[in-house]
């Protein structure tokens, strides 16, 4: 039992999601950017519209390991506003090869430092949105890049592998110590009837369990970035400054979408002020509007 999914990017460009949908695709994954060059550049047409249809959607970021792991991240998690139902953010890993068949952004490092860099950037995304990303890769860049390592499996990250073949509900080789993947991109750059070019993929399970996956509502903490960081700051200043009862302890010093010691800090105060547990972590639905 497999339920059907695409990932889209520009290239995409204009989609007709009700034939989509008709035709029994029930989740799609976005790309966000592609390394720091630029961001995606329908992104977020295609993020609104999977939420206005009813589409389960996800959010990948394609790395690259010449651009700052750090900007990377930071872009990824600020244009993503992450709500409970979506998918799991997903980290891309892949060769980028040129025309004499050498990859251009990995090819400089060693398989011991591809694994540590790699660690570090699902640390990151994890940290900055606060879910564990699912890893993208296809069996070459895993074996001969990463040396078939099994740290991420025994880690638990789920895997998205990319295997092209005529089933798509069963990859025919794993590898990286995994017994089982969570999603199988089996045809890439289609023609469809409803958009130009998309990457058809699978889901292994059934609709339940594809809903499963989806990530729930957590508290903002320290290390998040993003929209809903934003909005948390945004009201701390209107509590600080509010000139019937000023609390300029509640100031967190800027609304970067960051959350950083100054934040944590006007936090902690808010939560001293109102009897909470005064540990910095917080729903933002806990502070007023």
């Amino acid at each position: 039992m497999f339920i059907k999914g695409v990932d889209i990017a520009e290239f995409s460009e204009q989609v007709n999601w009700q034939k989509m949908k008709a035709e029994g695709f029930q989740f799609a994954y976005a790309r966000v950017l592609y390394g720091t060059v630029r961001m995606d550049l329908n992104f977020h047409t295609y993020w609104t519209a999977l939420k206005q249809n009813n589409i389960i959607r996800g959010a990948y970021l394609f790395f690259r390991p010449s651009d700052d792991l750090n900007t990377q991240v930071r872009l990824f998690a600020q244009a993503v506003d992450m709500e409970p139902g979506d998918l799991p953010p997903s980290v891309d890993l892949e060769f980028e090869k040129n025309r004499n068949d050498i990859d251009i952004h990995w090819s400089s490092l060693s398989t011991a430092a591809s694994i540590d860099l790699v660690e570090t950037l699902l640390k990151s995304v994890e940290r900055t949105t606060g879910y564990k990303p699912i890893i993208y890769a296809n069996s070459d860049f895993w074996i001969h890049q990463m040396g078939n390592t099994s740290r991420f499996s025994n880690a638990g990250y789920d895997l998205w592998i990319a295997n092209y073949n005529n089933n798509p509900n069963q990859p025919n080789q794993l590898f990286g110590g995994w017994k089982v993947h969570t999603f199988h991109q089996y045809l890439g750059d289609q023609k469809s009837s409803f958009t130009q070019d998309v990457d058809y993929n699978t889901f292994n399970g059934n609709l339940d369990r594809l809903k499963a996956e989806t990530v729930p509502d957590i508290p903002l903490q320290e290390g998040r970035i993003g929209v809903k960081v934003n909005d948390l700051q945004k009201r701390l200043t209107k509590l600080a400054n509010d000139l019937h009862n000023p609390q300029p302890d509640l100031n967190p010093h800027g609304r970067d979408g960051i959350f950083g010691p100054d934040t944590k800090k006007a936090v902690i105060a808010f939560q001293k002020i109102n009897n909470l547990v005064a540990n910095g972590v917080i729903k933002l639905e806990e502070i007023p509007v």
